[in-house]
């Protein structure tokens, strides 16, 4: 066995060990509806292509007395993320299905686009509010350890998630996602 085919082999297996520890399926409230009374080209299933700007976490590493830590984070965290995320978004009648993965941990939101409804979260100690206009939705989410801002809009065929942390003058997260056909 050469080193070439040994580092070939290496590599090969650090890939599919992470997809297989990273994998988890879609979760169990999925929209099903024969109709869609409110067209978007939001709607998809979305491959999370790469990350901006990871700094944006600073406040909640400091909030949680990990700040040792933020430059494995902001190192580590965009590699390990690219390409391992799903970005879910369906809309049936007057809802919007809204669900993400963190490796192996769905966040799901069942947003009513056009009545004023509490939106639903499987995520506990969550207060959000939501703005829906065509082809953008803005969440304010107030959870227990920090507030954030969410805004998901089109740029350029690509699917943009960009997070900003309130009081936080480090600039946001923006998570870029592709289409996946």
């Amino acid at each position: 066995m050469t080193r070439w085919f040994f580092l070939f082999f290496l590599a090969l297996t650090l890939i599919i060990s992470f997809r297989i520890v990273t994998f988890s399926s879609a979760p169990i409230n999925v929209i099903s509806c024969d109709s869609v009374s409110i067209e978007s080209e939001l709607s998809g299933i979305w491959d999370l292509n790469r990350i901006d700007n990871f700094s944006g976490v600073k406040p909640y590493l400091i909030s949680a007395d990990l700040e040792n830590y933020s430059f494995l984070i902001n190192s580590f965290m965009p590699i390990l993320l690219s390409n391992s995320q799903l970005l879910i978004i369906e809309i049936c009648e007057e809802k919007m299905s809204l669900s993400y993965n963190y490796f192996r941990e769905w966040h799901q939101y069942l947003i009513p686009l056009l009545s004023n409804e509490k939106i639903r979260s499987n995520v506990a100690d969550q207060n959000i509010t939501a703005l829906y206009d065509q082809n953008l939705l803005e969440m304010k989410i107030n959870a227990k350890n920090i507030d954030f801002e969410q805004d998901l809009y089109l740029d350029g065929g690509e699917l943009i998630r960009e997070i900003e942390f309130q009081g936080s003058s480090f600039g946001n997260i923006k998570f870029i996602y592709r289409k996946n056909d």
